[in-house]
């Protein structure tokens, strides 16, 4: 029994090292190890001795020392994508967050939000102020984790009427040619004032 313990632990921690600091994880990150049971043993005893830690119900992070700020992990994006794995869940980050992280915005959001297809729910203990998942339409979820829907979420969050074709020339420079396909690929689903912008962001020239 020890050996198979031992065994297992060691199969975890090679799996999650191997992944990164930057990673978080659910046990259903390592269901093909182990049973349930067994996992969660082994988790539990990482825990213990420090070399992981939980970061909230069901995930899980490695702790790292930082010279300046102390123990951090693995991030609250991180942490969101474990949760999205474990549920099943496509993404759309959306509002000021999907704006900021284009460079189209300064402002930072207090909660991050992200769209999916499932119930609307808040997640505390995530990031600063937590974590919003709200329900959005099967249409605009058609372009989430696309570079579509960073962009149709960042212009609604700030609006036609402070967009100009000029302010987006900086992101169209740093847009590749997978980027600027899925642009025009998801013209449809965008609403019909966003289109002349996507078109600007997918020229090639």
């Amino acid at each position: 029994m020890k050996k198979n313990y031992g065994n297992l632990q060691g199969s975890v921690l090679r799996r999650i090292k191997g992944k990164g600091s930057d990673w978080a994880f659910t046990p259903s990150d390592l269901a093909d190890l182990g049973d349930p049971r067994s996992v969660g043993k082994v988790l539990t005893r990482l825990i213990q001795v420090g070399t992981i830690r939980r970061v909230r119900r069901g995930v899980y992070e490695i702790p790292r020392e930082h010279p300046l700020i102390g123990t951090i992990g693995a991030g609250a994006d991180a942490v969101v994508a474990a949760i999205a794995r474990r549920d099943g869940l496509k993404l759309l980050t959306s509002g000021a967050h999907a704006a900021n992280l284009l460079g189209l915005s300064t402002q930072v959001a207090a909660k991050s939000t992200y769209g999916v297809q499932g119930r609307s729910r808040s997640s505390q203990g995530i990031g600063r102020g937590g974590v919003e998942f709200k329900r959005r339409s099967p249409k605009v979820m058609m372009m989430a984790e696309r570079a579509s829907g960073w962009v149709s979420e960042a212009l609604r969050n700030i609006g036609r009427t402070h967009i100009t074709m000029e302010r987006l020339q900086p992101l169209r420079a740093r847009m590749g040619a997978k980027e600027k396909k899925q642009l025009r690929d998801d013209l449809r689903y965008a609403p019909a004032w966003m289109r002349p912008f996507f078109l600007e962001l997918a020229r090639d020239d």
